[in-house]
């Protein structure tokens, strides 16, 4: 990966999150792609009773376990920015929060899954898409054309 990529994720609660990001995290592991987590919550309650509840080999279930699911401290970002180079960061917080880690690590060869809050996209939705290359859902990665129909072109923009 070259550069920068932004991919948003939509959830309603955590339990929906961990569920909806575990085909890409499972499928990424597999391509033996680095993840790393920016959670401003713990979310190792959550990805326990999933992975209880799947019926993934031990072996996948061990590897998603050893992702720190646990929440980080702004600080324990600035820390690992150096260990994050060329790989995937999930990031889930407050908007603070997202945007605060974003800036981190916006230099970095790293895709960055921003996952937010369905009530607070609902409230920021065009800032949001426009922040972002692509949107994560259980169906994958998708053009931010291809599930909204919608002109994100900059203002100052002409039009074609």
């Amino acid at each position: 990966m070259i550069g920068e990529e932004k991919v948003c994720s939509l959830y309603v609660n955590e339990m929906h999150l961990v569920v909806m990001l575990m085909p890409y995290i499972e499928k990424n592991l597999e391509k033996n792609e680095k993840i790393i987590t920016a959670f401003e919550k713990d979310l190792n309650n959550e990805i326990n009773v999933l992975l209880d509840k799947t019926n993934l080999n031990e072996f996948k279930k061990d590897k998603i376990k050893k992702i720190n699911w646990s929440a980080k401290k702004i600080e324990d970002i600035r820390n690992i920015k150096n260990k994050i180079n060329n790989g995937i960061i999930i990031v889930n917080g407050c908007r603070e929060y997202e945007e605060m880690v974003n800036d981190i690590i916006n230099d970095s060869n790293i895709k960055i899954i921003n996952c937010i809050k369905l009530e607070d996209f609902e409230k920021r939705a065009n800032e949001i898409l426009k922040k972002h290359n692509k949107i994560l859902n259980t169906l994958g990665e998708r053009d931010i054309s291809e599930m909204f129909n919608i002109n994100l072109r900059n203002e100052t923009q002409p039009l074609t």
